[in-house]
């Protein structure tokens, strides 16, 4: 993969905010976004366990999700289409470090409740009743439409980052 496109992968990885998840239960689809931190090939969200998106994924051995930038041209459309699995994440070493990475690149949730947002390991669940999730990539599509062919690719995450 050429210099610029792994570039623009990584750029897509660490700056975009939100990432789409699919799910779907009994033929129903359903699509919900959520603000995500990349770590060690991954992707971590909040959400509330009660959710339909994490309730439709539970009993899931599949689930899809999708990031990308905002484009004002259909040539600059630039993104993954992935598929994978939903996990919950309890294990404090990791949630410490997801939480620190999250409030870092959402700047603004420090601003507004203060540094009780790391201190207290269980803010996000006492504050939005959300817990720590994680989407595992198992396969990942990288789309660019700036290419004249093979505008879609299968692609390592691990080999971007």
């Amino acid at each position: 993969m050429e210099k610029e496109i792994k570039d623009k992968a990584r750029h897509l990885i660490h700056d975009t905010r939100v990432m789409t998840i699919a799910v779907s239960d009994k033929d129903i689809p359903w699509s919900t976004p959520v603000y995500f931190v990349f770590h060690d090939n991954r992707f971590y969200f909040f959400s509330n366990e009660k959710s339909r998106h994490i309730n439709w994924a539970k009993n899931r051995k599949i689930v899809a999700a999708s990031i990308f930038q905002d484009a004002d041209e259909m040539e600059l459309i630039f993104g993954f289409q992935m598929s994978g699995k939903l996990e919950k994440i309890s294990k404090k070493a990791l949630s410490l470090t997801i939480i620190k990475k999250y409030v870092t690149k959402f700047s603004f949730l420090k601003q507004i409740f203060g540094p009780q947002i790391i201190e207290n390991k269980d803010f996000f669940l006492e504050k939005f009743k959300s817990h720590l999730y994680c989407f595992y990539p198992n396969i990942v599509f990288l789309s660019d439409n700036s290419k004249t062919t093979d505008k879609r690719e299968k692609i390592d995450l691990s080999k971007i980052v």
